[in-house]
């Protein structure tokens, strides 16, 4: 059976307690890097580890989480990888197969400091089935075609991150393209709105970071975590 996992960053939280109860069901298996262990905390979420240096964690919540024997990582603060990457690879372990990964949901992922974001996005090319949550918006990895449904009057953008997107095909948005190349710096993908319930995205090669959007914000028949 695939599995579903949510990790709590330390990043900027503007999720409202509706959203994040509807993402954390009792078979989500939830992981926290470091201050992100205080998120989930004031969100009522307990996690199955908590990984990090342990530097921006409230003592409160570190003991807390101790009572409730979650299991606790402490790393040093010099390391060759972000608490990010390092619960990544936990999850890797634990399964030891990425075709058992039905999603990685990402909340706290952006916002406070430009390196790090940046840094968080990237690691989507390697670990492919990581989603950033904001509440109303989804980022996620595409390097082969892929279909949308049920998400009409969403916006839509994509950044290429590769140097080129060969042959792209939009159908089901409101401006559509038919095979067309798309260099790395192109704006022209961006801002763009579904407007049927299928929407394709077909293309020949090229690495793409997509950010769906809903204009109404949080609407529940549309977010089926």
């Amino acid at each position: 059976m695939r599995k579903k996992f949510v990790i709590f960053l330390n990043g900027e939280y503007k999720y409202s307690q509706e959203f994040m109860d509807r993402l954390v069901s009792e078979e989500t298996i939830c992981f926290c890097a470091d201050g992100g262990a205080n998120f989930a905390f004031q969100y009522g979420k307990v996690p199955k580890m908590i990984i990090g240096d342990l530097d921006s964690i409230e003592k409160r919540v570190l003991e807390y989480y101790k009572s409730k024997n979650v299991l606790i990582k402490k790393f040093p603060r010099d390391k060759d990888f972000t608490d990010f990457e390092l619960i990544l690879e936990e999850i890797n372990k634990i399964l030891g197969n990425e075709d058992f990964i039905e999603k990685i949901f990402v909340v706290g992922g952006l916002g406070n400091r430009l390196d790090m974001t940046l840094s968080n996005l990237f690691l989507m090319e390697k670990y492919k089935n990581i989603v950033f949550l904001l509440e109303g918006e989804e980022i996620f990895y595409a390097e082969k075609s892929f279909v949308l449904k049920n998400k009409k009057n969403f916006e839509f953008s994509i950044v290429p991150i590769s140097k080129n997107v060969e042959k792209l095909t939009l159908k089901g948005f409101k401006f559509e393209t038919d095979g067309i190349d798309v260099k790395r710096e192109s704006s022209r993908l961006v801002s763009n709105v579904i407007c049927e319930n299928e929407a394709s995205i077909e293309f020949e090669s090229g690495k793409l970071i997509v950010i769906l959007k809903n204009k109404n914000l949080f609407i529940k028949k549309f977010w089926r975590f």
